[in-house]
């Protein structure tokens, strides 16, 4: 059994924006009977000893920082709680805090309500070990040992041989493809204006999302008008977002920036990743403010999104940041991640608003012998008011749309008034233009 290994960079990275937001990843699944809780015990117990990471502490010294394994016990990860009114202990349950300096990593809830007889299962995971598809993997492998320890299926313990490195991604890239990531570095790295909205940076009080949902008819008139005009949904979500904030902020830059996450795992072969490991990257692109119609919004995010498909750009920061890893001492590193932060919590800087889609959450994939969750969705974690980010997530073709955030008041309103305004995009510029108008954003 390893005892320690060296935190990754990407790892590293997410224990060091734990200094501006929880950063946490939870996923909810809601079923309408209950589970085998025996089953999904025994089910627990292997998936943690799979994933020995769960059972890790970050352990920072002056010069570099590593993760220290200790024995994995599902007592500490299975929490089982049975209630009439599940809805508050679901809320407070998504707010629980993860320390990356106490293991374990991850927690797997049970709520189940007495008076319906129903469960839902609440998978609250550290971004330090692992990102949103690394959460969805979880939870297919975790329905998978439910079936096998239901079938009386004889397991292996194999050893551990973590994968949880971005090294694999590099050692793939030829000569000119580095290059061109080093170039795509170099450009990206120009300041370009970002929306700037009020903020209370004095006071935070209130950690809460606000989630929303697009009905199963909209999600496919948001699909059906993506395939019209070329673009993913992704594409379709990202001109929605930015054509909120126009209207909310509008601004004289001539460009403004917003950030996506991307999923790096599509360049790897599978085998060459951990089930739970960080490997998503964040793109910034910048639009043109003078855009006005939405379809040419929507062409020219889709045109960017693609060159960066097409020229890896998801693995432009690699080579730099990985570089900075090496050659700076952890302590220092540490500070100068720190004091960036700073300034965006400070006002002095403004971050770029940031849209993270999920993507579909397989319902083929949850299948707990036979029974299958009647929703489930993944949500982020609750940023700084300086931040502003939205996750989505889509299950049974029903989006989820989450802020998570401190909900003072002017962050509350703010919120409030995005989610609105989002939602009277969706139906003026796709549901609006397409066939068989259905309902839009529902509470």
């Amino acid at each position: 059994m390893i005892k320690q290994i060296k935190t990754p960079m990407w790892d590293q990275m997410q224990v060091f924006c734990k200094h501006i937001a929880d950063h946490q990843i939870r996923m909810i699944l809601k079923f309408n009977s209950m589970l085998n809780d025996s089953l999904l015990r025994a089910a627990i117990e292997i998936a943690i000893r799979q994933n020995p990471i769960i059972f890790a502490k970050f352990v920072e010294e002056d010069k570099h920082a590593f993760w220290r394994f200790s024995r994995s016990e599902v007592d500490k990860v299975f929490l089982y709680k049975e209630c009439n009114d599940p809805e508050p202990v679901l809320n407070k349950t998504i707010l629980e805090r993860i320390e990356s300096s106490t293991e374990p990593q991850l927690f797997i809830t049970l709520i189940r309500s007495k008076r319906s007889k129903s469960d839902i299962l609440v998978l609250n995971c550290n971004h330090a070990i692992t990102d949103a598809a690394g959460v969805k993997n979880f939870a297919y492998q975790l329905a998978e040992l439910y079936n096998d320890v239901l079938n009386n299926l004889t397991f292996i313990e194999s050893p551990y041989h973590p994968m949880r490195s971005l090294t694999v991604l590099s050692n793939d890239l030829k000569f000119k493809q580095k290059l061109d990531v080093l170039k795509v570095t170099a450009s990206n790295k120009k300041s370009a204006p970002t929306f700037h909205r009020p903020i209370k940076v004095d006071q935070l009080q209130n950690p809460d999302f606000k989630i929303y949902s697009v009905a199963p008819a909209a999600f496919e008139r948001i699909r059906n008008f993506g395939k019209q005009h070329g673009a993913t949904i992704n594409d379709v979500l990202l001109s929605l977002f930015y054509k909120t904030f126009k209207s909310l902020l509008p601004n004289v830059n001539e460009t403004n920036r917003l950030s996506y996450a991307s999923d790096l795992r599509v360049f790897m072969a599978a085998g060459e990743y951990d089930v739970l490991s960080n490997f998503s990257a964040i793109h910034n692109i910048d639009i043109d403010n003078s855009i006005v119609v939405f379809e040419d919004i929507v062409k020219e995010i889709s045109r960017q999104t693609t060159i960066r498909k097409q020229k890896k750009y998801s693995l432009a920061d690699f080579p730099v940041i990985a570089m900075l890893f090496k050659v700076m001492p952890y302590n220092k590193l540490k500070n100068v991640f720190h004091k960036q932060f700073d300034t965006i919590k400070e006002g002095k800087l403004h971050a770029a608003p940031s849209l993270t889609n999920i993507g579909v959450i397989e319902e083929t994939k949850l299948n707990f012998d036979g029974m299958f969750p009647e929703n489930a969705y993944v949500l982020g974690g609750v940023n700084h008011p300086a931040l502003f980010q939205i996750a989505v997530s889509t299950y049974k073709k029903q989006m989820t749309i989450s802020i998570g955030t401190y909900f003072n008041d002017t962050n509350k309103a703010f919120a409030t008034k995005f989610i609105n305004e989002f939602q009277s995009n969706i139906n003026k510029e796709i549901v609006g233009k397409m066939p068989e108008n259905p309902s839009g954003l529902e509470n």
